[in-house]
């Protein structure tokens, strides 16, 4: 009797348990609860999933072959300029297949020279076989093919986690399914073709200038929780000057894993948008510490070059969809 006596304690002790953390599952009994008892008991119920309380579940393909072809096209966009600029005469330097180049030139002594110019393209191969004396083609190589598919696949996972973020979702679920499919599921979004749209939404990359002469006097944070950005923007709604908006970087603090924002005044015009750049890539700097090589192309480089020189010890914010990914200062 004593064993068959524990394990009804036990039995109900796990019951109450479950109804305890049951409880605040179902917000309108658990808001009538009186306010000492609502402290001593969990304030987050369970989170239903999909097939409990609805939602979205997405299966998106990446388009990683069209990556590695506008890759090849901004390489092809580059070494146009650069024949031009070392006045190299060609007839044509054109995307072949989907990561090969081809150069045709009427004069092949011109061949040579043309060839020096790999050194500037590390990621390409010259394919002699493919190549004539009045032809070059070069190739991508396989490593930088399977970087770019990779690198493609994963900023659309941190492109389509950022979106989501607005949505308010509990746990939402995105992820890898395969070489070149991503899962969603948003459980409990009441507005399902919002989310697809927002979701399917080209990614946005933009360089603007921070306002520091006028941040100081909105009197901004210098950190707040998330989900707090709206209070901010009310507040400093008023004082605003013309031409600047307020935007946030996101981080993670290393002691308790929350996440915060950062507020920024920036200025609304645009200096430069990602359509110049020819790469961007995670690198390991000289402290392990994750950094963005960014490359620009031909003529992305000469206004980079120009935007930088004017702008020397001021800041300038790389900003994806309207979220700032990094703020550095102009050196020179």
């Amino acid at each position: 009797m004593k064993k068959v006596g524990g394990r009804l304690t036990l039995l109900a002790l796990v019951v109450v348990l479950s109804v305890i953390f049951f409880i605040p599952t179902y917000q309108p009994f658990y808001q009538g609860l009186p306010g000492w008892l609502k402290q001593v008991m969990p304030n987050k119920g369970i989170t239903l999933g999909l097939d409990l309380q609805g939602g979205i579940h997405l299966v998106m393909e990446v388009d990683e072959d069209r990556a590695v072809e506008i890759a090849v096209d901004r390489s092809v966009a580059s070494l146009q300029d650069v024949l031009v600029e070392k006045k190299i005469p060609v007839e044509s330097v054109t995307r072949t297949g989907q990561a090969q180049v081809t150069m045709q030139f009427q004069n092949a002594e011109l061949k040579e020279q043309i060839q020096k110019l790999i050194d500037d393209y590390p990621t390409f191969s010259e394919t002699v076989s493919a190549g004539s004396a009045n032809r070059l083609v070069w190739e991508l190589r396989e490593a930088e093919v399977k970087r770019i598919k990779d690198s493609t696949i994963n900023q659309a996972l941190e492109t389509i986690r950022n979106r989501i973020d607005q949505f308010g979702v509990a746990e939402p679920i995105v992820q890898r399914q395969g070489l070149k499919q991503i899962v969603v599921q948003l459980p409990g979004v009441k507005e399902p073709k919002r989310a697809r749209d927002l979701i399917k939404e080209t990614a946005l990359l933009e360089f603007k200038m921070l306002d520091e002469d006028n941040q100081s006097k909105l009197d901004l944070p210098s950190r707040i929780p998330k989900d707090k950005e709206e209070e901010v923007l009310k507040q400093a709604e008023s004082k605003l000057p013309a031409g600047d908006q307020i935007l946030f970087e996101r981080g993670v603090d290393k002691d308790s894993g929350r996440e915060y924002r950062i507020p920024y005044l920036v200025k609304k015009r645009v200096m430069l948008t990602g359509d110049v750049l020819s790469d961007a890539r995670v690198s390991i700097g000289q402290f392990n510490d994750p950094y963005v090589s960014i490359t620009f192309d031909g003529k992305g480089g000469r206004e980079f070059e120009r935007i930088t020189g004017d702008n020397i010890k001021k800041r300038m914010a790389v900003v994806l969809d309207n979220t700032i990914y990094s703020a550095p200062v102009i050196q020179d």
